[in-house]
């Protein structure tokens, strides 16, 4: 009998037993937006057509055994989870949903869990969201727990937040759980409030190039910027004591001139991002409506440059690949994700593609003596709990 990836991995680790839950939740990658989700802004990413898939099965004690194949490695632990430390590695995002889950209902019971997929980890791809969103469908169902899909949302970034320790907003837990094939999500982070533009890709293609310069966000200056960023927000308030501004994303490009007496250089150098790339998102929305990829692309490479700039979490490796980028036919590349290593997006036409490949790959390894991995990314359904036929 054929099983899907999650159930054959619980069964070889475990052993055979009755029929497990299985859901499964998507990488996700931000077209355009990047640093604005914690900053009140908006944001433009869709599911990608890679997922994280868990299966569970329940057990007759408190035992909880949970194996990894990414990693190669499981995690055991027995009920009550109260009090448990987080310990720096993968098994703390399921461990922290089973956390968060406790303060709804007493966990009475144990289970088996196994992980498979095909997220790459540590690329800026947030294999860390979707292992959170397919991790807090499967355990709420096993354990009856009913939440709304936003509901679900929020408690991951909680276990993000508070539990693991990164500071990132809610995009990546948000697009895991609502995206739609064939479509991005312009998320108003701020009210909450989505809606669907489509992504035609009408004669070009998405290429996500993992830089294999690998980042743990916890450990990077993510959470650094973010700390600047609200000191910006203190400072700007006492600029602009008449309004009422909840997040910088208040402010306009008109703003700018006003608060730079307030800022020191590098302060506002993380506002002047913030701000230019809100314009840019809404900007690209427009391009995408009209299929004007051109238009596109030429706000892809600006946001890079205000993420090199003025936000400054980009590397020499993810400026290679989006400079070898503008100079061999992209429309438009930018790096992804918090930055300071992974992922930049290529923007290419389809004519090209197949070349442009292969020259990236060729180039960057003579460069940085590191074989770079092109990933195609498409637009793909959101995270949903799988039924097994």
């Amino acid at each position: 009998m054929s099983y899907p990836p999650s159930e054959r991995l619980l069964r070889e680790q475990f052993g055979p037993g009755g029929t497990p839950l299985l859901s499964q939740a998507p990488g996700r990658i931000n077209l355009i937006g990047e640093h604005t989700d914690y900053n009140g802004g908006y944001v433009l990413p869709f599911a990608i057509d890679r997922v994280t898939e868990i299966a569970v099965r329940p057990r007759a004690d408190r035992r909880i055994r949970i194996y990894a194949d990414a990693f190669h490695a499981g995690v055991e632990l027995e009920l009550p989870i109260e009090g448990i430390a987080p310990a720096g590695g993968w098994q703390d995002y399921p461990i922290g949903i089973l956390a968060e889950l406790s303060h709804y209902k007493d966990l009475e019971f144990g289970f088996d869990g196994a992980i498979s997929g095909d997220v790459p980890q540590g690329a800026g791809l947030s294999s860390s969201a979707a292992l959170e969103v397919a991790a807090a469908i499967a355990f709420s169902r096993l354990y009856g727990v009913n939440l709304s899909g936003l509901e679900l949302v929020r408690l991951c970034q909680r276990v993000e937040n508070e539990f693991v320790g990164t500071r990132c907003g809610i995009m990546d837990q948000y697009v895991s759980y609502f995206g739609r094939t064939g479509a991005a999500i312009l998320l108003n982070t701020r009210t909450m409030e989505h809606r669907y533009v489509p992504l035609h890709l009408s004669g070009v293609s998405l290429l996500a190039v993992d830089s294999r310069v690998n980042r743990s966000l916890g450990a990077s200056g993510y959470n650094a910027r973010r700390q600047e960023c609200e000191q910006a927000l203190t400072l700007v308030r006492s600029a602009f004591p008449e309004r009422k501004i909840a997040s910088l994303s208040d402010l306009t490009i008109g703003d700018l001139d006003r608060i730079s007496a307030v800022l020191s250089p590098s302060i506002f150098a993380r506002v002047r991002h913030v701000v230019s790339e809100n314009a840019r998102v809404l900007a690209a929305v427009e391009a995408l409506e009209q299929d004007d990829y051109r238009r596109l692309g030429e706000l892809l490479f600006a946001s890079h440059a205000s993420l090199r700039d003025l936000f400054e979490v980009s590397t020499p490796e993810l400026d290679f690949l989006v400079d070898w980028g503008r100079e061999h036919g992209a429309l438009g590349a930018r790096l992804v994700g918090g930055g300071f290593g992974g992922v930049t997006l290529h923007l290419v036409p389809d004519e090209i593609k197949q070349g442009y490949i292969d020259g990236i790959v060729a180039a960057y390894r003579t460069r940085f003596r590191i074989d770079p991995e092109v990933i195609e990314v498409r637009p793909g359904p959101g995270a949903e709990e799988l039924n097994r036929a």
